[in-house]
């Protein structure tokens, strides 16, 4: 269980991480596409398009959502802070479903 903390810490500070300062993309952008590409509530677009998609079915991003963002932010670098930003989120979005579930079967085998 000890080993189960620790990776909850790692996420959290991931997240910590990528909403922290720094960075070219706003910070508040950067935590708004983490939030939506895990289900969270609709942002600005392009980015809503891009950070949805990547949420729901990455394989699903195309070259138009992508130069979107990158002409929205201005720069490559941007660009790359928001789509990691949503594929973080849509990751740590599924560990914590993950986590739940592991802690379900414990409470079921109790």
């Amino acid at each position: 269980m000890e080993s189960f903390n620790v990776n909850q810490q790692l996420a959290h500070a991931l997240r910590a991480a990528v909403t922290g300062s720094g960075g070219e993309a706003d910070a508040s952008l950067r935590a708004a596409a983490l939030e939506r590409a895990a289900g969270g509530s609709p942002i600005a677009q392009p980015y809503d398009d891009l950070a949805r998609q990547i949420g729901e079915a990455a394989y699903r991003v195309t070259d138009a959502h992508v130069v979107a963002v990158r002409d929205a932010t201005g720069s490559d670098k941007g660009a790359f802070e928001i789509i990691m930003s949503a594929c973080i989120g849509a990751g740590l979005s599924r560990w914590d479903a993950a986590v739940r579930a592991i802690e379900g079967a414990g409470d079921a085998a109790s």
